[in-house]
């Protein structure tokens, strides 16, 4: 099983990619969908790996499930199902049964950044951080949460 910190190697690895497509989203507004998405399931994964009663998940299905259905993971769920939906119309031109003619007509570029990158990504992100370890959370970039009092 991959480790947490495997997860995030690749989280950071994705955020490289990322920054280099959103340079230009205007051509790659696909692609800054899909690996926003798959930078949020490397994240979603590390918490998996800190969480024993879990572990590494094998494919979309059981993820969707554990997420939905666990209170605690509740906000990294809204936030991931959009990405996800994103990034299968992204790859796959289809939306639970409604084919799309284009990317386009699904998302504009502007829309990728803000709603996708800035406020889906961002979001499973900080709902993320207090499952992993502080070094997950620096390496991720993200501020520390701050102790209750």
């Amino acid at each position: 099983m991959p480790s947490e910190e495997a997860h995030i190697r690749l989280a950071v690895r994705n955020q490289g990619t990322l920054d280099y497509l959103a340079t230009e989203v205007d051509k790659h507004a696909e692609w800054v969908a899909t690996v926003a998405f798959y930078k949020a399931l490397h994240v979603v994964e590390a918490v998996f790996a800190r969480d024993k009663a879990i572990g590494h998940g094998r494919d979309h299905g059981p993820r969707h499930q554990y997420l939905k259905r666990t209170n605690r993971y509740q906000h990294i769920w809204k936030n991931y199902w959009n990405l996800w939906r994103a990034s299968t119309v992204a790859r796959c031109l289809e939306d639970n049964g409604h084919v799309h003619g284009s990317f386009a007509e699904y998302m504009t570029p502007d829309q990728v950044l803000d709603r996708l990158v800035k406020g889906n990504l961002q979001q499973v992100q900080l709902s993320a951080r207090r499952f992993l370890s502080a070094a997950s959370v620096i390496a991720l970039g993200l501020p520390p949460l701050k102790p209750k009092s």
